[in-house]
């Protein structure tokens, strides 16, 4: 069973704190990591429980990751289900899989209704987001690998085995890419 339960305190707390050690509490104060996020692995209560170190040890991870996010949508929107975005996603997932090499990437690929109000069309249509992480040792690093993992979602993107997802085809029967 999981009990959860929300709540807004009406009066703040102060930072910095002092360590407060009681019958509830083992808090050794406040540590400031601004610009230092590699010392959060030395917060003292970490030390006694790993699932914690674990936690404070994202605050480095942090820094090591570069990403963003792009949203796709085919310019014949009302002629796309989500069937053919998952079908998009897992091609270029396979493409960028093929690419990786020694970098360490994080794609995630979500389906995202989006309700449009255009021309003759009003409605939900369905869109891709793929947003993507690169986690290297260091934030440079982890820009560079970025940047390589755009490149290769680029091409990838504008790739002819892919540009026909996009293509819209009109009344006399020409595609044309939006």
């Amino acid at each position: 069973m999981l009990a959860i339960d929300f709540e807004i305190e009406k009066e703040g707390m102060t930072i910095p704190y002092s360590p407060l050690f009681n019958d509830i509490r083992r808090n050794h104060g406040f540590v400031d990591l601004r610009g230092r996020p590699d010392l959060a692995i030395e917060i003292p209560e970490g030390s006694q429980s790993p699932a914690l170190k674990a936690i404070l040890n994202l605050a480095p991870i942090a820094q090591l990751v570069a990403g963003g996010y792009v949203q796709l949508m085919c310019a014949s929107y009302s002629d796309r289900s989500p069937e053919d975005y998952t079908t998009f996603g897992y091609a270029i997932a396979q493409v960028l899989g093929e690419k990786v090499q020694d970098c360490n990437w994080f794609v995630r690929f979500v389906l995202k209704l989006v309700v449009l109000s255009l021309d003759d069309f009003s409605g939900a249509a369905p869109s891709l987001w793929i947003w993507f992480y690169a986690i290297a040792e260091t934030p440079e690093a982890a820009l560079a690998s970025r940047e390589s993992l755009i490149g290769e979602l680029h091409d990838a993107l504008v790739d002819e085995h892919f540009t026909s997802f996009f293509e819209e085809e009109r009344d006399d029967g020409e595609r044309t890419y939006p």
